[in-house]
């Protein structure tokens, strides 16, 4: 039995690709239009205070919100960017200190921030409003007085 080989002459043509880039004509940036705040709270025992990033505050442990509640507030940035770009989102992941103004020596943690939108906003028409939530950790003896963060903390955005 004979058989056949068949001979595939391949011929080799040459293509050229094109090779593109293309780098955003507007700088994404973010502005701060409102601080954080969570209010007058009242604390029996330590717990927590969520301050979520739509601005609502869900107390846990021994922490009572009184009905005279202070300024609350989500912190609120605005993006602007390319329009129709989407861009990350990244949120602090330490622990921030609250000192109380009048002794300094009292403090509180605020950590767990939160954002809308969470992770990846989109500039449809070039502006975006991020709100920005957290936790606040309170002690069991928690001191009284009016608590603030001289450094703030940081909120970064970047094109995907």
């Amino acid at each position: 039995m004979k058989e056949k080989i068949a001979l595939l002459l391949l011929f080799f043509l040459p293509f050229t690709g094109s090779l593109m880039a293309q780098v955003p004509t507007v700088p994404i940036s973010i502005t701060k239009n409102t601080d954080m705040n969570f209010g007058t709270i009242a604390a029996s025992s330590g717990g927590t205070v969520l301050l979520s990033a739509s601005g609502s505050r869900t107390p846990s442990g021994g922490i009572i919100l009184p009905s005279f509640t202070g300024t609350v507030s989500a912190a609120q940035f605005t993006v602007t960017g390319m329009p129709g770009n989407t861009y990350g989102i990244t949120l602090p992941t330490t622990n921030f200190i609250l000192s109380e103004s009048g002794t300094g020596h009292a403090t509180m943690v605020v950590n767990c921030f939160t954002s809308i939108p969470s992770a990846t906003g989109v500039l449809t028409t070039g502006t975006q409003t991020v709100f920005v939530g957290a936790t606040l950790n309170v002690g069991a003896s928690q001191i009284a007085g009016s608590y603030t963060n001289a450094i703030g903390f940081e909120v970064t955005v970047n094109y995907n």
